[in-house]
């Protein structure tokens, strides 16, 4: 009777100790590990933001229509990638799905930036 209440008891000592351990990683300012669907439901949320910046930016004037258009061009592809990162997780392919999902971050990384550069002209 005792070896189920012994692995109980170990398992909350468990989840106690991994419930501390993120929330000192919290408090350093590291960032928490997070799964795949977190990771791309935040991707999806970057690529909303950065259709919308793109026509705040146009509307502004801080870029051109072209420039917009090409923007937007990108932000397609990355939907394209996020949406084959989605279906590929849902297939069990971690490998393909994670590559997907990296590529897209990178892209919208870079449009950020792009966006953010032609704000501060």
């Amino acid at each position: 009777m005792r070896a189920p209440r012994l692995q109980s008891t170990n398992w909350l000592v468990a989840a106690i100790a991994t419930i501390v351990m993120l929330d000192a990683c919290a408090q350093l300012g590291l960032a928490t590990p997070k799964g795949f669907d977190q990771s791309l439901a935040e991707a999806y949320g970057t690529h909303t933001a950065v259709v919308s910046a793109t026509v705040t930016a146009l509307i502004a004037g801080t870029i051109t229509s072209a420039e917009a258009a090409a923007v937007q061009k990108q932000a397609i592809a990355v939907r394209e990638t996020l949406d084959a990162a989605k279906e590929a997780e849902q297939l069990g392919n971690t490998t393909a799905a994670n590559n997907d999902l990296t590529l897209a971050v990178t892209g919208l990384t870079a449009l950020q930036s792009y966006l953010n550069n032609q704000g501060k002209k």
